[in-house]
């Protein structure tokens, strides 16, 4: 039986606590509001929004490249960058 990933989990492990320049760094070339409290919209997953601090789960390879997606965690549920339809801060 092959195995079966899914896009979301639960996390129990605490969210990822880059260098704040570099999460800044991050959130700038991607256009989030990591360490902010917010409410997201989701395009496909088991639901249509988060409301939470949006965490960083993941450093991403360096040289950054925006178009290489984040693991990303509100309210201790992980989700890609890409899995973001819309979002505000709250």
């Amino acid at each position: 039986m092959p195995d079966v990933q899914l896009g979301f989990s639960f996390a129990q492990a605490p969210a990822l606590s880059p260098v704040p320049h570099l999460r800044d760094e991050i959130a700038r070339i991607w256009g989030l509001p990591l360490g902010e409290h917010v409410e997201i919209a989701i395009l496909r997953g088991p639901c249509d929004s988060l409301r939470g601090r949006l965490d960083l789960r993941q450093a991403p390879d360096l040289p950054l490249n925006p178009r290489q997606p984040l693991t990303l965690s509100v309210n201790g549920v992980i989700f890609s960058s890409r899995d973001i339809g819309r979002w505000k801060i709250v």
